[in-house]
């Protein structure tokens, strides 16, 4: 039985008759003179794993091969150390439809303070301004009508403590009513009202009906609701 085996330069099929194993042979392609391989010779090499495949040097036509564009590099500031790593903070604002129902419902509670709030500031204001001009008339008459004595001195004290205890609960009443504006606090808004409902000045009788509204409106649980505390 004839042996075929591969060259081991040209790698031509070589086949010699049988019985020249261990000799040597020509190689009928390149003339490379060689033994010839037993059977155990042969198994082994076609067993073994053959060559790879030598690695192909880049030439003048890869310079000029598209590539992919490499990702961006993102640049490391000098203070990367100390910044602390970016997570959802779960106390940040909302924005989304909630961030404007809430936006929107504390409009609508403005507006609906915003009337009576009005009205009642301006009658406190001008209860302020009356019984200051009412406490400077009383003082010059009593001057004027030549009061001295212990008599002159407890007149001008009663009236200054209560003209000045009147104007103090306006004062605190307008207060109120700035924070009830302001939807900041739902108790003082409450406290504002409800002074302005006491007969500190010659305008109670305007701002009751006007101060009963204001609470009816605070009243409201979708205005309650809308203050920060």
């Amino acid at each position: 039985m004839p042996i075929d085996f591969d060259c081991a330069v040209c790698k031509h099929r070589i086949r010699v008759p049988d019985g020249t194993e261990g000799k040597r042979t020509k190689c009928p392609k390149c003339n490379a003179i060689q033994p010839v391989p037993s059977e155990s010779d042969e198994l082994q090499l076609k067993d073994s794993p053959g060559e790879p495949a030598p690695t192909r040097r880049p030439g003048i036509r890869d310079a000029f091969q598209p590539t992919e564009p490499e990702p961006p590099r993102k640049e490391k500031s000098s203070f990367s150390d100390f910044d602390p790593p970016k997570e959802d903070n779960p106390y940040a604002p909302a924005y989304g439809e909630d961030a404007v129902k809430v936006s929107s419902a504390r409009m609508e509670a403005m507006e609906k303070l915003q009337t009576p709030v009005l009205i009642c500031l301006i009658l406190a204001g001008l209860g302020i301004a009356a019984n200051l001009v009412t406490l400077i008339i009383s003082v010059i008459n009593i001057i004027g009508d030549g009061a001295r004595g212990t008599d002159a001195v407890v007149e001008l004290a009663s009236y200054a403590v209560g003209f000045g205890f009147a104007i103090g609960l306006l004062g605190f009443a307008c207060f109120g009513l700035m924070q009830a504006r302001d939807l900041k606090s739902y108790g003082l808004a409450w406290a504002g009202f409800i002074i302005t409902l006491l007969p500190c000045s010659c305008c109670f009788p305007l701002s009751l009906p006007i101060s009963i509204w204001g609470m009816m409106v605070l009243s409201d649980n979708s205005v309650q609701r809308q203050f920060t505390s």
